[in-house]
């Protein structure tokens, strides 16, 4: 009788061993799983997220002229540096035909790609040589057509050219965009044309987020809004979600492929008052405002590529390392961003 007690008295320690460690692994895995609730005055954790990067990658506007020369070229490797991998300048066709190409070279070298910036109205309003005269004093061109043609055939081989920029919320300009937007496809129909409307701008077409895009769908190959909630006086960061499913819906219905311009701006800069009070309910966008703002945008749609807004403003800003920085921080271009060939 002792044996079969002491066989029973093993034997339910054997069994409480067993389960003794299978509550400990249970409660491992769940420590591992389940987040540790935040301290008084701290933050609760995000988990965090595993989104595929747009395949061309993240892009900057840019705004400084080829004819500066070096500082320009300077400026293209602070952005590789921070990881992005397009650029779209305001000034870029300010500047000879040697000076592009010298930024052309410098691009491809750092590993970026151009979207050649073809968005201002004195391209298609009879001032394009006028506004542009280092260029035209190698175009042998007598009108805008024939400049617009000489600037797509000098940059349209090179390995840094991904497409052309061709509009800038001009949703009620629809005619003359689309005319300039038909010369560079006819001269260049292997790159394609981006255009960006004012996702917060009630005046296009009566309505917010694609409203002022709708009309626009048939000037390029790729579109999207651009989306600037903090400080705006009304719109939220959150609403990055709806914004982005929005251009999805349309890009898809037009056969078309989408992309959001983000936030990396206050505008205070601009002496813009959408909010109350001024100027201190526009402050800089945080990392976290940045962060979500891209992890929506990736979440709800499938953009080619997402650009940020701006570059120069960082640059000229009273903070601009850390500002840098931070968008540096929130858009992670820097964890390995693909891009694909123009």
């Amino acid at each position: 009788m002792f044996k079969r007690q002491k066989g029973s008295i093993v034997a339910v320690l054997v069994v409480f061993t067993i389960l003794f460690a299978v509550t400990l692994s249970a409660c491992s895995i769940l420590n591992q799983a389940t987040p540790k609730p935040a301290l008084p005055g701290q933050a609760t954790p995000s988990p965090p997220l595993h989104l595929s990067p747009p395949p061309d990658g993240q892009g900057l506007y840019e705004s400084c002229a080829p004819v500066h020369g070096q500082s320009c070229l300077d400026r293209l490797k602070q952005m590789a540096a921070g990881g992005f991998q397009l650029v779209v300048n305001y000034d870029q066709l300010s500047g000879s035909a040697a000076q592009e190409l010298a930024y052309a070279h410098q691009a491809q070298a750092l590993g970026m790609k151009i979207i050649w910036g073809m968005s201002n109205p004195n391209l298609w309003n009879g001032k394009a040589r006028s506004t542009y005269p280092d260029l035209t004093a190698t175009c042998n061109c007598s009108d805008d057509t024939g400049f617009i043609k000489y600037v797509v055939n000098l940059v349209k081989n090179l390995p840094a050219t991904w497409g052309y920029y061709i509009g800038d919320e001009e949703s009620n300009q629809h005619a003359q965009v689309k005319a300039l937007s038909e010369v560079v496809y006819s001269t260049d129909p292997h790159h394609p044309r981006l255009y960006v409307s004012c996702g917060q701008c009630s005046g296009e077409q009566g309505g917010k987020y694609v409203a002022g895009l709708t009309p626009m769908v048939d000037t390029a190959e790729v579109l999207g809004p651009d989306w600037y909630p903090v400080g705006s006086g009304g719109d939220t960061v959150a609403d990055t979600a709806r914004v982005a499913a929005a251009t999805q819906a349309l890009a898809e219905k037009s056969g078309k492929q989408s992309t959001v311009v983000l936030q990396a701006f206050s505008w205070a800069s601009y002496n813009s008052h959408n909010c109350d009070p001024w100027p201190s309910c526009a402050p800089w966008p945080t990392v976290d405002q940045m962060r979500q703002m891209k992890d929506l945008a990736l979440q709800n749609s499938h953009p080619r590529l997402l650009l940020w807004y701006s570059f120069f403003d960082i640059l000229r800003s009273d903070h601009p390392a850390a500002h840098w920085a931070d968008l540096v921080a929130a858009a992670g271009a820097k964890l390995g961003n693909k891009r694909t060939a123009g």
